[in-house]
């Protein structure tokens, strides 16, 4: 057994760790994982957030990785330039349709915070606005409750919008005019893109001289090859892309026209390895398998599914412990009805889905490895889990009592 102590909060990531998941009765690590399976401390488990939505194929994909091993071969970490940035880049811009230059980087982290800082120093002003989840740099961060460390002068030059709100988003224009650097919003988070607000928030950035910038770690490469952008047809200033375009290997990029991109000549963006072929190679035979029609095959998947989960949670009895379903083109999620029971709800189906062999954690990250086999095993366990609360005597207090999961934004002193 792993001594897990030797890591602070026993993860590197907090929305993978042993918090978010039952106490006492899930796994506490991987081992080996192969398609949507992973074989954990504890046993086997079908997988359904694919490591935070980044897999869209499926772990230890073999063409992927003798892709990757073929540039290897070729040597890592040039003390110049390699070609291979620029090729990849081309194909990059090819495939979105959108921008004129990129910047590559590893994680999602990086491209969001570096297209932030990009737009402080085009439009020379310092308020960010935002409306999902942007990465764990301080400029992003201070505007959570997990603001542990981050100077009180950096959390107020960020403020959040309330997701999709759009007298929200048009208050707060209002009252910062002119010291709004940009908009930093998830073009879709849980459910199908709002044409509107998205169209609002372009003409409102362009309107008082800010930058619309796209967070796309999670829409990018997962929902249309040419991501939310595609699907919408509306265009940002910025796009910042990570997750599924490497399928699990960490690479990410900004892309815009050249007249925004260009100013990264000045503006410091720059890390060892920024340009990792490894990541590179992922990314350029990934832009190649997404496409055709892979993109319909996971929206006919996702709709499916979504649709199959909402009908069997429509037959929950007991009001208070209600499931709302939402989702868009490989992404699902779920959502307690009653706020009041949502650590409880959370908790509950998390338990019953580990007792059924599933890793789960209120979202699926569909992928094309997620099979008839594997999607059925689920359904039956959402309908098992109907069964079980609908009963008169169901108790969720007592069925939750000692596994409580946690959240990941919470405060903690």
């Amino acid at each position: 057994m792993s001594n897990l102590e030797i890591i602070p909060d026993k993860s590197h990531t907090f929305s993978k760790a042993y918090h978010q998941y039952p106490n006492g009765i899930s796994p506490k690590f991987a081992r080996t994982a192969n398609g949507v399976e992973v074989v954990t401390d504890i046993g086997s488990f079908t997988d359904w957030s694919m490591g935070l939505g980044p897999i869209i194929k499926g772990y230890n994909f073999k063409n992927l990785n003798d892709h990757i091993t073929s540039v290897l071969n070729k040597g890592v970490g040039f003390s110049i330039p390699g070609e291979y940035e620029f090729d990849v880049a081309s194909k990059l811009l090819g495939k979105l349709g959108f921008g004129e230059q990129v910047r590559f980087a590893r994680n999602g982290s990086d491209v969001t915070s570096a297209a932030v800082r990009l737009a402080r120093y085009i439009t020379k002003k310092d308020l960010i606005l935002c409306n999902g989840y942007h990465g764990w740099q301080d400029w992003y961060i201070g505007a959570t409750t997990r603001d542990y460390g981050v100077p009180k002068n950096v959390k107020e030059l960020t403020k959040k919008i309330a997701g999709f709100d759009k007298d929200d988003l048009v208050q707060m224009f209002k009252n910062n005019r002119g010291e709004i650097a940009c908009l930093i919003i998830e073009p879709m988070i849980a459910d199908e893109p709002d044409l509107e607000f998205l169209t609002l928030a372009k003409e409102l950035c362009h309107k008082e001289g800010a930058l619309l910038i796209f967070d796309e770690c999670w829409t990018g490469f997962r929902c249309h090859p040419q991501g939310a952008i595609g699907l919408t047809g509306i265009e940002p200033d910025l796009a910042c892309y990570a997750k599924a375009l490497g399928n699990g290997v960490p690479v990410s990029a900004v892309v815009g026209k050249k007249e925004n991109m260009e100013k990264f000549q000045d503006v410091f963006f720059s890390f060892t390895h920024a340009s990792d072929p490894i990541g590179l190679a992922a990314a350029d035979f990934m832009l190649d398998y997404l496409s055709g029609d892979f993109f319909n095959r996971l929206n006919e998947k996702t709709n499916f599914l979504k649709e199959s989960i909402a009908n069997i949670f429509n037959n929950i009895t007991n009001d208070e412990l209600g499931i709302d379903v939402r989702g868009y083109c490989g992404k699902i999620v779920f959502f307690a009805k009653d706020q009041r029971y949502r650590i409880k709800i959370k908790t509950a189906i998390q338990k019953h889905m580990i007792e059924n062999k599933h890793l789960f954690n209120m979202f699926i990250a569909l992928a094309e490895d997620h099979r008839d086999s594997e999607i059925n095993s689920f359904l039956s366990a959402c309908k098992s889990f109907v069964e079980k609360i609908n009963v008169e005597n169901f108790d969720i207090n007592k069925e939750t009592d000692g596994f409580l999961v946690q959240d990941v934004f919470r405060q903690t002193q």
